[in-house]
């Protein structure tokens, strides 16, 4: 398993990945969370960077900076003691696609 986005039965976002991915994960939750319009951003500029338009985009969020360039993002946790996590900005931009496509999903309502 790579990942695996969903909403628990409390209707919050989870992100459950493989050890070597915990921090996009742990980024995803923690800094994106149901944020939409952070994940258009986000998309919007790695479509700069693919395009040439930007050679590098930064952000830090809640509990992570992320870092991209045009072939690799970095993912650094503020807190703790988590090494940072590289990975292919090709990766980072899936990841940010099925997470928005989360987001776009109506949550199950909870039953009382």
């Amino acid at each position: 398993m790579a990942h695996r986005f969903y909403r628990d039965d409390d209707g919050d976002l989870r992100a459950e990945t493989d050890r070597d991915r915990r921090l996009l994960g742990r980024f995803l939750e923690a800094d994106i969370q149901e944020s939409v319009g952070l994940c258009v951003t986000a998309l919007a500029a790695l479509d700069d960077i693919a395009a040439g338009r930007r050679k590098r985009w930064q952000i830090t969020g809640n509990a992570h900076t992320l870092t991209v360039g045009k072939r690799r993002a970095r993912i650094r946790a503020e807190f703790g003691r988590s090494r940072d996590m590289v990975l292919l900005t090709a990766e980072l931009h899936e990841a940010l696609l099925e997470w928005k496509a989360l987001l776009e999903r109506k949550p199950r309502q909870r039953s009382l």
